[in-house]
């Protein structure tokens, strides 16, 4: 019985500090889709290395809790940090960095954005 409780203490204490710092790793996944702080519309998107590139280019901001690419739907959700701002022109630099180009923006109190056309 001592074993027994000694070894769940041990276990609870060894997985104390990854449990605490678990909050402050970047999110990945669908999961980010339902907290979205903004969505982008994107063109120019056909296989997974078109999401990684997104995804790498997004994730390097501090103000960038998470991101998803669902390629089907070609949206990029953005999960920010607490607090954080991204502003649609730093949106707009960043996917075309990375390759594509933006159509649309949307943030979570509703608000749209829709770049201008290029003549």
């Amino acid at each position: 019985m001592k074993l027994l409780s000694s070894l769940v203490i041990a276990a609870t204490i060894s997985l104390a500090p990854a449990i605490s710092f678990a909050k402050d790793k970047k999110m990945n996944g669908p999961e980010v889709v339902e907290i979205a702080d903004i969505s982008v519309g994107l063109s120019g998107l056909v296989c997974d290395f078109c999401s990684i590139a997104l995804n790498k280019t997004f994730k390097k901001r501090d103000e960038v809790r998470g991101t998803y690419v669902d390629l089907d739907t070609k949206i990029l959700s953005i999960a920010l940090s607490d607090d954080a701002a991204l502003e649609n022109d730093e949106i707009m630099k960043l996917v075309k960095k990375a390759g594509y180009s933006t159509t649309k923006i949307t943030r979570k109190d509703g608000s749209e954005f829709i770049p201008p056309a290029k003549s």
